[in-house]
Parts: structure tokens; sequence; C-alpha cells
């Protein structure tokens, strides 16, 4: 062999292990271990084969040129990729991916709309006022005296007054314009009286009880007529 094709051997093989090392190079599927193997047995298969023929081309050594060549490269294929495969860690594992995020959080859920206030209490009911008005018919002429007739109204009164203590009585005593107006003022607070004393008699609390004469004032009618007059004599009781 010249030496023009040992220098073509020896560019080749450094080529060839120019492009062994390349990660481009690496079969798929491939561990590290068996790449940097495959590369070093290549390289240095190579590099025996050359020194092998070049040391038989000028040495005279027995062997010829066609066995010598292939026993180099053989003989440092198998001693360096051995070495190298047996040398050479392997990569640690690759890291776990990371977890994946986590789900959003859900939507915080809407306040309920607060109810509705409620509705205002009703107005409380006007209190009733109930007005029995004893006229002169139920008296004695001039006179407070209570009277049968009116005894009858007045105990359906007091039977209403004890079944109802919230309630009370005021008493009005009135009379028409015959007289002077202190005698009829007189007159009109002893009918008020006469009517109090019997409810009172009767059980009902006298705290609940209460009149005033008025005399000849307020008329409800004509003094000018006999009926109008009639009608003007009275005592009104007031229940609330």
């Amino acid at each position: 062999m010249n030496k023009q094709k040992l220098l073509s051997l020896i560019v080749l093989g450094v080529f060839l292990s120019g492009c062994a090392t390349t990660d481009n190079w690496t079969p798929t599927g491939w561990t590290r271990r068996q790449t940097v193997a495959a590369t070093a047995a290549a390289v240095c298969g190579i590099a025996g084969a050359n020194a092998s023929g070049w040391i038989n081309h000028n040495n005279g050594h027995p062997l010829n040129e066609g066995k010598a060549i292939p026993a180099g490269f053989f003989g440092g294929a198998l001693l360096c990729g051995g070495l190298a495969y047996l040398l050479t860690p392997e990569p640690p594992p690759p890291p776990p991916p990371p977890p994946p995020p986590p789900p959003p959080a859900p939507p915080a859920p809407k306040p309920k709309p607060a109810p509705p206030p409620p509705p205002p209490p009703p107005p409380p009911a006007p209190k009733a006022e109930r007005t029995i008005i004893l006229d002169d018919v139920l008296f004695d002429f001039d006179r407070s005296t209570v009277k049968p007739e009116a005894a009858q109204i007045l105990d359906r009164l007091v039977v209403f007054m004890n079944e109802n203590k919230d309630k009370s009585a005021n008493l009005a005593g009135y009379t028409d314009n015959v007289g002077t107006d202190a005698y009829n003022q007189r007159l009109s607070e002893r009918r008020v009286n006469s009517v109090r004393d019997y409810v009172v008699g009767k059980g009902v609390d006298s705290g609940r009880v209460a009149g005033q004469g008025f005399g000849e004032s307020k008329p409800i009618a004509d003094n000018k007529t006999a009926e109008g007059r009639a009608k003007n004599r009275r005592v009104e009781i007031k229940v609330n």
C-alpha cells in the first residue's frame, strides 16, 4: 500500500469518527452507552486498521496487508468499544413531567338577594265607641231617680262592662233651657251621678265610670217645642 492510500484511509476514519460523535447520527432507540460504544469501536477500529496496515507495510510483517488491516480494525473496535461501553454511565432518567395545574376554583356563588322587607303592620282598628242615650222618658220630671225602664238598659251596660274589663264608660248629662242655668247644671249632674251610682252598685269598678253635667248647653233639638225639649233632657253614655 502506498502512502496516498494510507492517507486516504486516515482521512476517512477521522471523517467517520466525527460523524459518529454527532447527536444527529445517533440511531433511533439507542442508549447513550450504546452510541458511545459504537462510536469508540468505529474510531478505534479505523485507527487500528490504519496502524496495522502501516506497520505491516513498513516493517515487512509476515501478515499481508489484506489480513493485517481487518485484524487491526476488529481488534481496535473490540478493545475501544468494550471499554467505552463499560466506562460510559447511563444518563439519569428524565425528570417526571410537572403535575398538571390545579383546576380553577369554581366561581363564588352569587349572594342571595335580601328578602323583601315585611309589609308594615296594618293600622290598629279604630276604637269602637258606643253611645247610649237615656232621654227624659226614663227619668221622672225634674228628678234624677233612675226609672225601671232605664234600669233595664243600664243592666245590659253592666253585663257588657263586666265581660270587657278593658272598656270604660263616660257619662254626660244635659237638660233643656227651662229654669235657670244653675239649676239645670245641678240637675244634669244629679242625673249623671244617679246613673254612675247604679252602674257601680252593680259591680263595675268606679275607676271605669266617669261623668260630667253640662246643664242646658249642647242641645240636640229645638228647645221651643215640647218634643225638642224632651230630647235635650238626656244622659249620654259613651263606652270605649
